[in-house]
């Protein structure tokens, strides 16, 4: 993937980007450096431990940016870094605890029965584990819909997997048009006007990832 950055971030320390990213305004074109580019290779290692599937590796790295935002996007976590060891060792452990929270929730789910079809942020209440066969066949199943995913439209994709992560469709509208613009990616509709992503853009491309994924999955 290719980005275009308007700093050369290259000629920078890393604390010197990270204080670009802290002071206000923040800076996130300097994290998206730091993230898909300085420390790329770093992360897909660690990625790269838990699955060799690079599907969902810019899902797994934007959710990592996400953490290091925060909710309130003041880069809370980001400024807990006190610089006793190097970013990139402090980074490792950071990374290595998201990405294995997130494949245990595609892959296990965490034991929780949650629904395409929710747009809710509640959760169902955790089922009890089955034993034996039924655990294996769980497991098969969910291992065949994360297969099936992958093999989705980027935008369908995007959208499903953000869902199965417990976002709504308009939160999910708002990091779609962020990785839009993160990736330089313009889309038009028949008339030529550009396209913002909203609920029921959303919406649709979730009906129509349904659509895809049964006949996928049928098609195994």
């Amino acid at each position: 993937m290719d980005y275009h950055y308007k700093t050369d971030y290259r000629m920078l320390s890393d604390r010197q980007i990270v204080e670009k990213i802290l002071e206000k305004p923040h800076d996130e074109e300097a994290a998206v450096f730091l993230l898909h580019e300085r420390y790329n290779p770093l992360l897909q290692s660690i990625y790269k431990y838990f699955t060799n599937d690079m599907s969902w590796y810019d899902d797994f790295i934007d959710e990592l940016f996400l953490l290091l935002k925060g909710k309130e996007g003041t880069w809370r976590i980001l400024a807990c870094f006190e610089w006793r060891c190097t970013l990139g060792y402090w980074l490792k452990g950071v990374a290595f605890n998201k990405f294995r929270e997130l494949m245990s929730k595609l892959i296990e789910n965490k034991g929780r029965n949650e629904s395409l079809d929710s747009d809710s942020h509640n959760k169902s209440k955790r089922q009890i584990p089955s034993v034996g066969e039924e655990i294996f066949e769980q497991n098969m199943q969910r291992v065949m819909l994360i297969e099936a995913i992958a093999k989705l439209r980027d935008d369908e994709r995007f959208v499903i997997l953000k869902r199965l992560q417990g976002y709504n469709s308009k939160e999910i509208a708002i990091l779609l048009q962020k990785s839009w613009m993160k990736r330089g990616i313009v889309k038009k509709n028949h008339n030529g006007d550009p396209v913002i992503p909203t609920e029921d853009y959303v919406n649709v491309r979730i009906q129509r990832a349904k659509n895809n994924l049964k006949k996928i999955i049928v098609e195994k």
